[in-house]
């Protein structure tokens, strides 16, 4: 047997390439790539990698010169069933200290995968293929789940797949090539402001303060509920920040990162009026009960669909009105407990009236150049700065391109959704 369009995996002593083999008495090459290599005793092996992807095949010829270096063996074919493997990786994800709800979310999406598997058949996880991958997405998408729901079920099925093939319960990884469009989040309900507002005079008691900590802080509802009187800041006899450090599981947050948020003035109001004897500084609030009571609120206000807001509702209106209010998007994230921007892209809400101040807004700062030099004058120079006009170096104006995209990537001042390219997600 042959072994052809071999080449050299560079940093590592294994060789890819294409077997040969005889049909009808004609030599024909193997579509998929193997890997070439000797083990610790010297024996050679030719090891399928199970894709037609050269870059894929480098990757895979990668990851078997580590394992080969770690003294792992070789894995055999194994007659693990989808079911064992799901266990196993359950256990896995436990043991790594993962919070409970995501272990049931996990065990949801999973079951999923074991019904799929169940009706057509799939008993061994070897017996798993890309195709299969396929056909289980199109499967969720007929039981008409949400496209984040499907989305979420088949990336935690291609870490199921992969984390048993690292760890050498399976001898193939055949899924790294699967790829599916980016799924679109679903539309968010956000609160105006003048509903953030109606909907604190409405309430009464603890829950005036419960909305306004969502409505003007951002917080979850859960970090509502655990906040002590501890957490709130007080210099110069001033209410100043909200130390934010439970709320989820294992008594910390649900980023596990503390952060700190400034006191807006009608959290600071309301403050004011509360005795701060209490350890916790909501004791009576909950939030199935204040859901209840929220959405009666959004009735008796007559909102629009007033079944539709969610107490999360209040977190939207926080992050609508740093990016309408001009907060740089950093200081937005570090408020909201967030990393990366995609969840505060979501959370971004214009309403009309503020996308009608805006337009106003930017009339009235053009009225002044239409005086001076017409329509078209203004149009020519729109996005012009006094520093860029007339370059004398093309180097200098390059350099001054550089910089400009550098500030605006680091430090944007209000934030729109970025535009959604069409995107695949892979593992």
């Amino acid at each position: 047997m042959k072994f052809v369009n071999r080449e050299h995996v560079d940093g590592t002593d294994i060789a890819i390439g294409q077997r040969t083999y005889i049909s009808n008495g004609k030599e024909k090459v193997c579509k998929t790539y193997s890997a070439e290599y000797r083990d610790s005793n010297g024996k050679q092996f030719i090891e399928p990698l199970g894709t037609t992807n050269k870059l894929i095949a480098r990757r895979a010829a990668i990851e078997l010169q580590q394992r080969l270096e770690k003294g792992i063996e070789r894995t055999k074919p194994s007659n693990i069933t989808v079911e064992e493997i799901i266990q196993q990786y359950i256990e896995i994800v436990r043991a790594k200290g993962a919070a409970p709800k995501t272990v049931a979310k996990y065990k949801t999406d999973l079951e999923k995968l074991q019904d799929f598997c169940t009706s057509k058949k799939i008993a061994l996880a070897r017996q798993f293929s890309e195709n299969d991958l396929y056909l289980y997405r199109q499967y969720l998408v007929d039981k008409k789940y949400a496209d984040k729901t499907v989305q979420g079920a088949i990336i935690l099925a291609k870490q199921l797949f992969k984390w048993a093939w690292r760890q050498g319960i399976l001898q193939y990884y055949r899924l790294e090539a699967a790829s599916f469009p980016k799924a679109k989040s679903a539309p968010q309900p956000c609160f105006t402001t003048e509903q953030v507002d109606a909907l604190i005079i409405k309430a009464s008691g603890n829950e005036k303060l419960a909305f306004a900590l969502m409505g003007y802080a951002g917080l979850r509802i859960g970090e509502v509920e655990q906040l002590c009187k501890r957490d709130i800041i007080i210099k110069n006899k001033q209410f100043t920040m909200i130390h934010i450090c439970r709320g989820g599981s294992n008594g910390t947050t649900k980023d596990r990162e503390d952060r700190f948020v400034p006191i807006h003035p009608k959290i600071a109001e309301l403050l004011s009026r509360k005795k701060m004897g209490d350890d916790v500084l909501l004791p009576d609030i909950r939030a199935r009960e204040l859901l209840k009571r929220l959405k009666t609120f959004c009735a008796e206000c007559k909102f629009n669909n007033p079944i539709q807001y969610k107490l999360h509702s209040f977190r939207h209106h926080f992050a609508s009105m740093c990016a309408n209010h001009g907060v740089a998007y950093r200081k937005a994230l570090a408020w909201l407990g967030h990393s990366n921007s995609e969840m505060l892209d979501l959370y971004y809400h214009l309403h009309d009236d503020d996308s009608q101040k805006t337009m106003m807004e930017l009339a009235k700062s053009g009225a002044s150049d239409l005086a001076d030099g017409g329509f078209e004058d203004s149009l020519r120079t729109v996005g012009q700065s006094k520093i860029v006009k007339n370059p004398q170096v093309p180097e200098l104006q390059e350099l001054m391109d550089m910089i400009l995209a550098a500030q605006e990537k680091t430090e944007r001042a209000g934030f729109e959704p970025a535009v959604q390219a069409f995107t695949r997600t892979t593992v």
